[in-house]
């Protein structure tokens, strides 16, 4: 790594103390809180998914600040969540992890920090969840983005926070682009491949998990400068669904 780098995270994390959705109000004040907090460091931050009963907090960090972007952020969640078993599952060694925070990284490869946040939440859907998102991230890969996903096999170390379970089921994925160009092109390319999954639902940012469980619902978002655009309508238009 290089320190003149800059790196995509996001943390997911179940925020509610509902398996189906968020606290509007919750969030707002999450959202105010990093961006506050963060933005005193020159870390652009905000919420950038909010799937079923999940948050996803995504940063434009440099590389000396990744601890203390997590750390921050991993502080404001345990002040206001509404629910705390993923918060709980974060551990200080590999051992004691268990079920907690999604975490993923990529490498910032345009000036602004532009990338693609995917973001999923699963109710009854947690044996086939992590392949939808390996799925995703193949996709990113294959056409020569930096990837960052969360699903592994063994408990993975969040710096600035402790470790958290493999068992994580709550997935998300960050694909980050040179041009503003290719967040049209990946994100259309993302949906049309995740139709050939049964039980899985693209809903809005903001949307619960109302479906006919088991499934898992997922959103797409552009992180775009520390802004964000929920796909959701862009797509819907661009492909008539």
């Amino acid at each position: 790594m290089s320190p003149h780098k800059k790196y995509i995270i996001s943390l997911g994390v179940d925020i509610s103390n509902n398996d189906v959705r968020t606290n509007p109000k919750i969030n707002r004040i999450v959202d105010s809180e990093v961006k506050r907090r963060l933005s005193k460091l020159g870390i652009k931050s905000c919420i950038s998914n909010i799937t079923g009963d999940d948050i996803v907090i995504t940063s434009l960090v440099p590389e000396n600040l990744i601890e203390e972007n997590n750390r921050i952020v991993f502080e404001i969640l345990k002040e206001y969540a509404e629910g705390f078993s993923d918060l709980n599952g974060i551990s200080d060694t590999a051992e004691g992890a268990g079920e907690g925070i999604s975490y993923a990284i990529a490498e910032a490869i345009s000036e602004y920090g532009d990338a693609l946040i995917v973001a999923f939440d699963t109710y009854g859907g947690e044996s086939f969840v992590d392949e939808i998102a390996l799925f995703v991230k193949e996709i990113g890969e294959k056409f020569g983005y930096d990837v960052g996903c969360s699903v592994s096999n063994t408990a993975r170390k969040i710096p600035g926070v402790g470790y958290t379970g493999a068992e994580s089921d709550d997935p998300v994925v960050i694909i980050t682009t040179k041009n503003l160009e290719d967040i049209s092109k990946i994100a259309c390319l993302i949906y049309g491949g995740l139709l050939n999954y049964d039980r899985l639902y693209f809903v809005k940012r903001g949307e619960g998990a109302d479906i006919l469980p088991p499934g898992v619902v997922y959103t797409i978002s552009a992180f775009l400068n520390g802004n964000v655009i929920d796909l959701y309508e862009g797509i819907k238009k661009r492909v008539k669904f």
